[in-house]
């Protein structure tokens, strides 16, 4: 799925910015391969179940996105395609300007931020791992991605 969206972005594809029109084709976006080490990392962040993940010195050179779903009558398949589609809307849902140059403001947006889709987005990620892990009431899910320059 990251690569199907990544690819959209890269040709310019109607992926909407809430308030900003069409965002631009990418200039330049690889295609990102799935890293064993990756999954390693975004299973062990998720692996407790404690949501506030762990500090950035146990997966460096990873960049990270999380996502919560209370609703554990789907299946893992269902819950996964919740994150990856979620983490994506953030675009269409809060905008980014049509630049589409990422600024240090982008931050202080709240939870009203694109980050999460700035990390899918990130022109050269090149590596991606993902772990779900079913925490009784919730399904927590991660993904790492490298090099993690976002």
């Amino acid at each position: 799925m990251h690569n199907t969206f990544r690819g959209s972005i890269a040709r310019g594809q109607t992926e909407i910015s809430l308030g900003w029109g069409i965002a631009p084709p990418a200039a330049l976006m690889y295609r990102m391969k799935y890293s064993c080490e990756a999954e390693s990392h975004a299973q062990q962040y998720i692996s407790s179940c404690n949501v506030r993940g762990l500090p950035a010195h146990t997966h460096p050179g990873y960049k990270v996105n999380t996502h919560v779903l209370r609703n554990v009558r789907v299946d893992q398949i269902a819950a996964a395609q919740n994150a990856v589609v979620t983490w994506w809307g953030q675009l269409a849902r809060f905008g980014m300007r049509s630049n589409m140059m990422f600024y240090n403001s982008e931050t202080r947006r709240g939870n009203n931020n694109v980050l999460s889709w700035a990390k899918m987005a990130w022109w050269s990620n090149r590596n991606i791992g993902c772990s779900l892990q079913n925490c009784g009431s919730f399904y927590y899910i991660a993904c790492m991605y490298s090099p993690g320059y976002c």
